[in-house]
Order: C-alpha cells, then sequence, then structure tokens
C-alpha cells in the first residue's frame, strides 16, 4: 500500500512538473531571429512586394542602392556587369541582426523584378522548422541529393537551407538564404513533411544534372 502511494504521488509531481514546463514553454519569448523573420511581413513593407522601402517591380537596382547607402545600417558595395550593364548591390547588416547579406541586381535604370532580390543569412541564424512554424506549411520542397542544398517556397518567397548528411528534409536545416520568386510552377513537388524525400519531377531531375 505505501508503496503505491508513493507512485502515485510521484506521477502526480511529475504531471505537475510536465504542465508547468510546457507553460513556461508557451509562454517563453520568441527568438531574435525570428522575430527578425516576422518583421520583413509587417504591413508597412512586406515581403515578398517590399523590403526596406525597395519594391519588387517598381524601384530601379539604381534607387535600391540610393535606399540603401542612405541607411547608415547597411555598408553596401556595387559591382557592375561590362558586358550586360547591369549592377550587383551587395549590402552587409552592421548592426542587429548582424552579419545578414542582401543581394540586388538588374539594370541599373529598370525595375528589380522577382528572384533579383536575395536575402543571405550567416549559419545558423533560422532553422526551417522555425519558419514554418512562422509563416506556415511549405507549398513544395526539393532537393537534388545528398550534400545539395533543399528548397522550400513558402507563399512567394523561396527558402535554400543546408543539406544534411541523411539527404532528407529537416527541420533543423539551417537556413541559407531566402529570395522573392513570384514565377508560378508546376513541376515542383508539393509538400509531405519531413517525413518524406519526394521524388524530384523530371524537369527538376535534369536541373540537378
Amino acid at each position: 500500500m505505501y508503496r503505491l502511494k508513493w507512485l502515485l504521488v510521484s506521477a502526480a509531481i511529475l504531471s505537475i512538473a510536465m504542465l508547468a514546463a510546457r507553460q513556461v514553454g508557451a509562454q517563453a519569448p520568441e527568438s531574435a531571429a525570428v522575430a527578425w523573420l516576422k518583421s520583413l511581413y509587417t504591413p508597412e513593407c512586406a515581403l515578398p512586394r517590399c523590403w526596406q522601402g525597395i519594391r519588387v517591380g517598381e524601384t530601379t537596382v539604381r534607387q535600391a542602392l540610393e535606399l540603401l547607402q542612405a541607411d547608415g545600417t547597411w555598408q553596401v558595395e556595387l559591382l557592375q556587369s561590362p558586358s550586360y550593364g547591369t549592377w550587383v548591390v551587395r549590402s552587409y547588416r552592421q548592426v542587429p541582426p548582424q552579419g545578414i547579406g542582401v543581394g540586388i541586381g538588374g539594370l541599373p535604370d529598370e525595375p528589380i523584378v522577382a528572384n533579383q532580390l536575395w536575402i543571405h543569412l550567416p549559419e545558423g541564424t533560422l532553422r526551417i522548422g522555425e519558419v514554418i512554424a512562422a509563416l506556415g506549411i511549405p507549398d513544395w520542397a526539393w532537393l537534388c541529393r545528398v550534400g545539395s542544398p533543399a528548397f522550400y517556397r513558402i507563399g512567394e518567397m523561396r527558402f535554400m537551407t543546408q543539406s544534411t548528411r541523411d539527404g532528407r528534409f529537416s527541420p533543423h536545416a539551417h537556413i541559407i538564404s531566402m529570395n522573392v520568386s513570384t514565377n508560378t510552377r508546376r513541376d515542383e513537388p508539393p509538400w509531405q513533411g519531413f517525413t518524406h524525400r519526394t521524388r524530384p519531377s523530371v524537369a527538376i531531375q535534369r536541373a540537378c544534372r
């Protein structure tokens, strides 16, 4: 009888401890990286149409360069292609969240188009599981092979992650970069969760060679 009482008391204590842990976890503040990610979706200037006052399809590369140069929190470099007349603007964030790099490309006086605005993240900044928890499940996801990056699309943004050792999708994979991707494609395999490695379509298999 004494042993039974001891087991019941122990179980009750364990249950209370687990409930308390869950409550603490539910009330724990989100990481700075997740807060930064959500800030990119604020109504005033929200991805995928707008970032730092730069509006995709409206702001020219030259105007984007001027906007970034006017902001003292960014270190800005300009690379020009003599062959094609295109500019590549590379910006590096110097204040928290530090180390974020941004790439913008195109003709100087033409509007920035989709896939020409990239945000590169320092290693270990965000995991794809955190992104999905904040923004929702991907529309599709694919990777070529073990050792190659994985790609996820959530709405009109594409996220590239580091590969995993087993060549599967993992919520723990770190984000390498994210970019505006407004083009609708039909050959990417739909999202099936982290327990599957989706077989790439014929078109993607060709691109992976």
